[in-house]
């Protein structure tokens, strides 16, 4: 094998690898994250840079970077720049920040330097200009194969980013489905007007404090969002009930959170939820409901989810008691301390409100 011959086997296995990293995930940070590295390896170079498009504006704006100060990139706005649509028309052409600025943009040179000693690759799907990746380097420095790997990591940056973003925005529009059918459900019942979205931003405030990685809080978040969505199968009557619950209607009320883990039963893609769903009525004394499961036998999206569902109830007005204040709901829970609640995480959450609240 000859020199040339080794070089192109070694950028195939290179591409290969890089289209198999960013296309391993959905999440768009990680996606982005994958590309500046795998970009600077295969570059061999410290610094690099993602430019996004804006159609309407004609603008580029600086999206996201590796090996740079923030001080470096004083600007992250350029306005009114020339089309690089031939780049995408002659594979393997690469350009300067020169040749995309407006004249009007003397200043940037004086800026960001460090942009004038980059080339740029399209980020191009279908045959349109999403953006630019650059790389430190002028064209000298790269073989005629270097700068072809160059503009095929650009072209399948721009594939990868947009199906990343397209999934993320998928993935919000069910949510926030998910959300208003969870309302639509708690509405029935007058006083819990808000509640879903409550208990979803107090069970992921502690998720975060907790260090819980992105695929766990998504599902938290989805477990807390519908946590009450066996509420369905509740009569009227007895969620609508001003008075006290009688035991049998209490009875009643406990199958909800069974009903809400058979209703996502049927849908695979939810099986990661129920969990939080079934066990945010155990105790952590082992008293609760439904299998009277204790401690951490209770999984930890359910012992997170009866946190922020019990605060939510103390602190909203109810037709047989007001609300309680922060600090008051706060000592209440504290009371239900290793008996209600898990110790350890009620003290952070405790933490927590007290931080935003004071």
């Amino acid at each position: 094998m000859t020199c040339d011959e080794e070089t192109i086997v070694q950028s195939l296995r290179a591409l290969h690898d890089l289209s198999k990293a960013v296309n391993s995930t959905l999440d768009i940070n990680l996606v982005e994250d994958m590309l500046l590295h795998k970009t600077s390896q295969l570059m061999r170079s410290t610094r690099v840079l993602i430019l996004l498009l804006n159609d309407k504006t004609k603008s580029l704006n600086i999206h996201n970077a590796l090996g740079f100060e923030p001080s470096e990139l004083m600007v992250h706005q350029f306005e009114n720049i020339r089309p690089f649509e031939h780049c995408i028309v002659h594979k393997g052409s690469v350009i300067t920040i020169d040749e995309v600025l407006s004249p009007a943009d003397t200043g940037v040179r004086q800026i960001c330097p460090q942009l004038f000693e980059m080339i740029f690759a399209p980020l191009e799907i279908q045959g349109k200009a999403y953006g630019l990746l650059g790389v430190m380097g002028s064209k000298k420095n790269f073989s005629r194969i270097d700068l072809e790997i160059f503009c095929s990591i650009g072209s399948q940056a721009a594939v990868a980013m947009e199906n990343a973003g397209l999934y993320e925005k998928m993935h919000t529009t069910f949510l926030h489905t998910a959300e208003a059918l969870a309302e639509a459900i708690s509405s029935r019942d007058p006083y819990t007007g808000g509640h879903t979205r409550r208990v979803r931003t107090y069970a992921l405030q502690l998720a975060e404090k907790l260090g819980m990685n992105s695929a766990e809080k998504n599902t938290l978040r989805l477990a807390a969002i519908l946590h009450d969505v066996g509420k369905i199968g509740i009569d009227d009557a007895i969620l609508r009930k001003v008075e006290q619950l009688t035991a049998e209607e209490k009875h009643t009320m406990s199958n909800h959170p069974r009903i809400g883990a058979r209703i996502l039963g049927y849908v695979e893609e939810m099986k990661a939820v129920i969990p939080g769903v079934l066990h945010h009525h155990e105790w952590f004394n082992g008293k609760g409901y439904p299998d009277g499961l204790a401690a951490d036998k209770i999984p930890l999206q359910a012992r997170i989810i009866a946190i922020a569902d019990a605060f939510d109830a103390l602190t909203t007005d109810r037709p047989y008691r007001r609300a309680s204040t922060v600090s008051e709901a706060l000592d209440i829970m504290a009371g239900e301390s290793g008996i209600h609640f898990d110790p350890e995480l009620l003290l952070i959450f405790r933490a927590l409100q007290t931080a935003v609240n004071s």
